[in-house]
């Protein structure tokens, strides 16, 4: 390690203030809605007072980038980077994009504001966790990417979840492969999550169907993979039984070896993008097919 990179991101105050200029300016647009801009300041105050003690637990003679959300897209890291990341778990998906096998630390600024599920550290444990990596007796897991690669050669990574389907309201059409059986379907689309994600959008699937059920029993995502699992699992959303569309595949597991594959049946309007981010959705139209794999390429964290 001869340098640390703080990875961050902009607080809704700052927002605020960018959008609005001034915090008099803020503040006015926010009480002419009858909302208060305290919870704001103290949030950013929280945020603030966080990263004062990350840096003062930083020894001297090491170097310190600190880097944005937004300016991710343009770093370069080093292999030799220790990076730490402070901010909601969201803020991890987002880095682990960029990195390759660099540790990540995983600091939460605030546990009264944030869940953090992914975000294993408070700041005042930054210290100790410099120290180990110094020291080379600090302990790592490697977390699984969930891949996407389409038949013209397009690949797209998510540590989190996949979503395959449409932008819109409209049904999805395509055709479903997986476990050695076929059949099209229409549907909301298709989430794929990995065990990182287990936690976000496929949890919440899981509670809306435990919270059906009248008498919970077990059911194909009462048990969700862990984040170090080399191992997927997909759901069809809302899939609509008629002479021409089945609902035998809805759920699965996807693990090295055994993919799922999706081919559109779509003229227009088809799309598949990662981890929420739909700006960077990629076209899928009728005639491409994508293959989902777990098991290729990981992002490595720091743990106790």
């Amino acid at each position: 390690m001869n340098r640390i990179v703080l990875v961050t991101k902009h607080t809704r105050l700052e927002e605020l203030l960018h959008e609005h200029h001034t915090m008099g300016a803020a503040k006015f647009a926010l009480e002419s809605r009858g909302e208060s801009i305290t919870p704001y300041a103290q949030e950013h105050a929280q945020h603030e007072s966080a990263l004062a003690q990350i840096h003062a637990q930083i020894p001297g003679d090491i170097p310190i980038a600190h880097v944005t959300r937004d300016q991710l897209p343009n770093t370069l890291f080093r292999d030799t980077d220790l990076i730490i990341v402070c901010g909601p778990d969201g803020l991890f998906a987002n880095l682990a994009k960029y990195v390759h096998d660099q540790p990540i630390l995983t600091v939460n600024p605030d546990r009264s504001t944030i869940a953090g599920v992914l975000m294993l550290f408070s700041p005042s444990e930054v210290g100790g966790q410099i120290a180990r990596v110094q020291e080379n007796k600090h302990r790592v897991e490697r977390l699984p990417f969930v891949k996407a690669t389409t038949d013209d050669d397009r690949v797209i990574w998510g540590v989190n979840d996949l979503f395959v389907g449409r932008k819109d309201h409209v049904s999805a059409r395509y055709e479903i492969g997986f476990d050695n059986k076929k059949e099209s379907q229409s549907s909301s689309g298709i989430i794929i999550a990995t065990g990182v994600g287990a936690t976000g959008w496929i949890k919440s699937i899981a509670t809306m169907l435990n919270g059906l059920n009248t008498y919970p029993q077990p059911h194909a995502l009462s048990s969700l993979p862990t984040p170090t699992d080399s191992e997927l699992v997909f759901v069809v959303r809302e899939p609509f039984p008629s002479p021409n569309t089945g609902i035998s595949i809805i759920t699965g597991r996807v693990r090295p070896g055994d993919p799922l594959t999706i081919r559109s049946q779509m003229p227009k309007g088809g799309y598949l993008f990662t981890d929420g981010v739909v700006e960077k959705a990629i076209e899928w139209n009728a005639g491409t097919s994508i293959t989902i794999t777990v098991g290729e390429r990981f992002v490595t964290r720091i743990v106790r």
